[in-house]
Parts: structure tokens; sequence; C-alpha cells
């Protein structure tokens, strides 16, 4: 009896690790993709999503594979949050030296960067949202879930981030002209 109860923990285990392994699979991707558009940063965004994985397998006992997408962008939006916190003054150095090279630089952008200038002042919460719904292609609900508020809310947010960003369009073009 000691051997088969033992061996049933073990399998328990395995039966964790290779979910653990499913959900790296399905979700490494979309998870990049999210962290990179908001960090726009290759090896920020790899390490965001490489602290996420981490801290699923520190938690895989308390979080379900169903629930393991959700959990995964929460974290991710958390991280990116602590991250812009953290290096905000060195961040907006940056935006700044960016902005001056830019009001240099012609004024033809390929669409990725227009979308990179246009979100990259949009508080994070409205950023994210924007960046789930239009780049990623999630539902309002499944928003909702990863970002623990309500589907009402998430639309709220939405609709107030794409109207900033056509007030920021209208002006790109007025400035243009």
């Amino acid at each position: 009896m000691p051997y088969s109860s033992c061996s049933n923990q073990y399998l328990l285990h395995i039966l964790k690790r290779s979910e653990y392994n499913q959900v790296v699979h399905a979700h490494s991707d979309a998870l990049y993709r999210f962290a990179l558009h908001f960090l726009r940063n290759v090896e920020e965004a790899r390490d965001v999503v490489q602290d996420c994985f981490e801290k699923l397998w520190v938690n895989r006992e308390q979080v379900s594979e169903e629930k393991a997408k959700s959990w995964l962008f929460t974290c991710a939006h958390h991280q990116m949050l602590n991250f812009v916190q953290r290096n905000r003054i060195q961040q907006q150095h940056l935006e700044h030296q960016a902005r001056q090279q830019n009001s240099s630089v012609d004024l033809r952008f390929e669409a990725q960067q227009l979308i990179q200038e246009l979100i990259k002042d949009l508080p994070p919460l409205q950023k994210s949202i924007l960046l789930m719904r239009d780049l990623e292609g999630y539902s309002y609900d499944e928003i909702g879930q990863m970002l623990n508020i309500s589907e009402a809310q998430v639309k709220v947010y939405l609709f107030r981030a794409r109207m900033k960003v056509k007030k920021m369009v209208k002006g790109q073009f007025v400035l243009a002209s």
C-alpha cells in the first residue's frame, strides 16, 4: 500500500507538470505579444513572460488549467504595472528622447509605429484593454476575467481609450497639414 499511494502522488505530480507544459505551450506566444506591445522592449517582455510562468509553476497547485490563461494575463498585467512604476523616471527620459527624435523624423510612419506612438500615453489599464481587444482579439468577458474587472468596465475603459486615440489621430493629421 505505501508503494501505491506514493506512486499515485508521483502520477499527480506528473499530471500537474504536463498540464503546466500544455499551458506554457498554449499561451506563451499571446502572453509575449501582449507584454511586447505594452512594454515595447523585447528583453523586458521576455522577462515578464518568464516571471509569470515561474510564478505559475510556484503556484501550480492553486491554479487550475482552466484558469491558467486568465491567471497569466493578470500576472503579466501586474508585472508590467510594477515594471512601469519602478522605471518611470528612466522611461520618461527615453520617451522624451524619442519624442525629440520623432519631431525631426519624416512623418511617414509605418502602421505599427503609429499604433505604438498613439497608445504609449494611455493609462496602463486602458492600454492593456485596447491591446487585448483590438490586437489580440479577446472578448470583453475574457478581458474582464484576466484583469478582474466587470465586462461593463472593460467596455467603458475600451471606449475611453479609443476616444483618446481618436483625438490623438486628429491631432496628428492637423499638425501634418
